[in-house]
């Protein structure tokens, strides 16, 4: 291994390089002293690009377990600019992070409100959004939003993929109690469309237990 050519790859200039370096933590850890080099890494848990420090938060725990980085050399709040200005997904990772013990719930509880504005969300966000909602609801972390938020995306000008996601997430949502209520005629117009068995079945969803909700005779299957 060219250990010259890794600790330049640890330190570099380009944060996405330097991320592919930290990457590599578990194969060079052992020939290489990481942890004098950490606050290279520690630096872009706060990188004013989002994707960089979330792609460094979601690194963390390795590197924690690892022993290179300690809980007392990062500040958990760091996270909450990604909560408030980034992407849905950096809700997904928090969450994660919060299981691993790297943070404490008090970093989602100060800044839910972005969350709960993420289930009002556009399409994609809404979705993805609704898709963590139970695993909040059992921690405690929201209360339950309005049903319309969800059911009124499927009538919305979407594509077949994204209406057919809505079906099955609400169908999931409404078996495990998430939701109260789901709009039958406006599932009934997806589950007719000529594509929905078709497309159901490159999901790998069961397009049968939607045709007998809806009362409709099968379709032939589409291979």
């Amino acid at each position: 291994m060219n250990k010259e050519f890794y600790e330049r790859l640890l330190k570099a200039e380009n944060k996405y390089d330097r991320l592919d370096g930290w990457k590599k933590a578990e194969i060079l850890y052992k020939s290489i002293d990481m942890r004098s080099l950490k606050n290279y890494f520690l630096e872009m848990l706060d990188d004013e690009d989002i994707d960089v420090a979330l792609h460094a938060w979601q690194m963390l725990p390795q590197l924690v377990k690892l022993g290179i980085v300690d809980k007392r050399d990062y500040d958990e709040r760091k996270l909450e600019r990604a909560l408030r200005e980034g992407d849905i997904n950096a809700w997904w990772i928090a969450y994660d992070l919060w299981k691993e013990g790297i943070i404490s719930l008090d970093v989602l509880k100060s800044n839910v409100e972005y969350f709960e504005r993420a289930l009002r969300g556009d399409p994609y966000t809404r979705i993805s959004a609704w898709s963590l909602l139970p695993y909040f609801l059992e921690i405690g972390l929201v209360k339950k939003p309005s049903d319309d938020y969800l059911n009124e995306l499927l009538y919305q000008p979407l594509n077949i993929h994204v209406k057919l996601n809505v079906v099955y997430l609400l169908l999931e949502l409404k078996e495990k109690g998430v939701v109260n209520k789901i709009d039958l005629e406006a599932i009934r117009k997806v589950a007719e469309h000529p594509e929905f068995i078709k497309l159901s079945q490159a999901y790998e969803k069961n397009w049968r237990n939607v045709m007998e909700l809806m009362g409709l005779s099968d379709r032939k299957t589409v291979s």
